[in-house]
């Protein structure tokens, strides 16, 4: 069966800025892969600030008089702690204790939240939401993030009134528009959430608040430096999630996102099996000696394999190819030494491999 490859609502407004005619697919939407120099939109991120696409991003309502109960058996937080207005990061998992999927998850109301992930997994979803007679339903809306320095400025420059705390959203009345604002992104900033309508308008209305602070449009290859460098692993891209029901792996602990995990939330899918497995590996950052990038690549230690490179990206910032990986619980110390299989060094180094580039930034992994 061939997918269709569906525009985002801001498409007409990213091509008018797209000068190389880049374009890039990514889950079922075509966007732009860079407008000019992608490197020189990841650097604006950490010095001016950078606005992109994020309508790709899947997102569904779960709705209904027991949707928080079926939350607290599908997330590996207890959704219960959310007040309206509020989010959380959070995992899913398969039965085996595998990770099925991230999020971020947003109260909307007592029965009513909002899941925000890179991923789809509406199947899984929707299968179990059922058996709670909750209901599920994909949103529709276009979505542009702002970070940097300067996006707390262009905040306050487009009218959109008190600043927001990390994790938090609200809907607000915007000029005649209603849109919602959120605060839920690995790089600090802010997102924008607006009928597919009213997209155009929006896009044109933050690009001319940011123009006083030479704020760029990024596309996709820097969004995705920039997910390197903050050390955010993504699925897909640099992992594949568990589709099984009885997969065993990845792990939280495999990809570091224990920290997703609440030790006082007991009820959820997975739990046992996931705190049964051994842990003997765990995510880090690669830094290479060179500039050149090397995914999914062994990595070696002593001349024995002892993990795998994710995705590897050149990070501009840093001036050399980085990349996360998954190594030996005993090779993940910083400052370890690693060699791939054509002999070129790396390191481990700590995660982020840089700070989110906007104030007051939340940089829980998701």
């Amino acid at each position: 069966m061939t997918m269709l490859v569906r525009a985002t609502p801001f498409h007409s407004r990213a091509a008018a800025a797209n000068r190389l005619n880049a374009w890039a697919n990514r889950n079922g939407y075509t966007l732009a892969a860079q407008y000019g120099d992608a490197n020189a939109e990841a650097l604006a991120a950490h010095t001016t600030a950078a606005m992109a696409d994020i309508s790709w991003r899947w997102r569904v309502m779960i709705e209904g008089a027991r949707a928080e109960e079926f939350l607290t058996r599908l997330l590996t937080r207890n959704p219960a702690k959310l007040a309206p207005g509020q989010a959380f990061k959070a995992l899913w998992l398969t039965d085996r204790g595998a990770v099925r999927g991230a999020a971020a998850v947003a109260r909307f109301g007592r029965e009513s939240f909002q899941i925000i992930a890179t991923q789809s997994d509406l199947d899984w979803i929707a299968r179990g939401a059922s058996l709670f007679e909750v209901q599920v339903r994909d949103v529709e809306e276009g979505g542009l993030t702002i970070i940097g320095p300067y996006a707390n400025k262009i905040f306050a420059a487009a009218g959109f009134g008190d600043p927001l705390e990390a994790l938090t959203f609200r809907k607000n009345f915007w000029r005649g528009l209603d849109i919602t604002l959120s605060r839920f992104g690995e790089h600090g900033g802010f997102e924008i959430w607006c009928k597919p309508d009213d997209a155009p308008v929006v896009w044109g209305r933050v690009v001319k608040a940011g123009e006083p602070f030479a704020m760029k449009p990024a596309g996709l290859n820097a969004m995705d430096v920039l997910d390197l460098e903050a050390g955010v692993p993504r699925p897909e891209r640099d992992y594949e999630t568990a589709r099984d029901g009885f997969a065993t792996a990845p792990t939280p602990f495999d990809l570091k996102l224990e920290s997703l995990i609440d030790d006082d939330h007991l009820l959820f899918n997975g739990r046992a099996a996931c705190f049964s497995t051994p842990r003997t590996r765990t995510r880090v950052g690669i830094e290479f000696d060179d500039d050149k990038p090397s995914s999914h690549t062994a990595l070696l230690r002593n001349g024995q394999r002892v993990g795998q490179t994710m995705n590897s990206l050149y990070s501009p910032a840093l001036q050399r190819a980085i990349a996360l990986a998954i190594v030996d619980v005993a090779a993940a110390e910083p400052n370890t030494a690693l060699v791939l299989p054509d002999g070129r060094s790396a390191q481990v180094c700590a995660l982020p491999f840089l700070p989110s580039p906007s104030d007051g930034s939340d940089t829980a992994s998701r």
